[in-house]
């Protein structure tokens, strides 16, 4: 498997991983708050991450512009691929203000409940 495949496999590993998160907590299954702080602290480091990422994502884009051969395929509107890369990089940066808001705010849900003391279910 090469660099660029395990590379997907991550991204969907996970994407895959919070979807597996939604189907498990819809039915709001009996957890104690600490097993929630502990799954908000996760969220909160997966989001940490998120900023980093996308740059990273962003700059690979940016390298391709300038070092490959790009086209673009018949299935948009959009002929320019530098077009396409500069409005994805644009996003891309604008995740970072908003991966650190999303960490600070499941960090803040984390730190409310991580003290909280259960004995179970009533």
């Amino acid at each position: 498997m090469t660099e660029s495949d395990e590379t997907l496999s991550q991204t969907r590993a996970a994407a895959e991983a919070v979807r597996e998160l939604c189907r498990r907590t819809t039915a709001l299954p009996a957890m104690t708050p600490a097993t929630v702080a502990d799954a908000l602290a996760n969220l909160a480091e997966l989001a940490a991450a998120l900023p980093q990422a996308s740059a990273q994502l962003g700059r690979i884009l940016e390298q391709a512009a300038q070092e490959q051969n790009l086209a673009m395929d018949g299935m948009t509107e959009e002929t320019d691929p530098r077009m396409a890369i500069d409005v994805a990089r644009y996003q891309l940066e604008e995740v970072r203000d908003v991966g650190v808001d999303l960490h600070k705010r499941l960090d803040i849900a984390f730190n409310a409940v991580s003290h909280i003391i259960s004995d179970g279910t009533e």
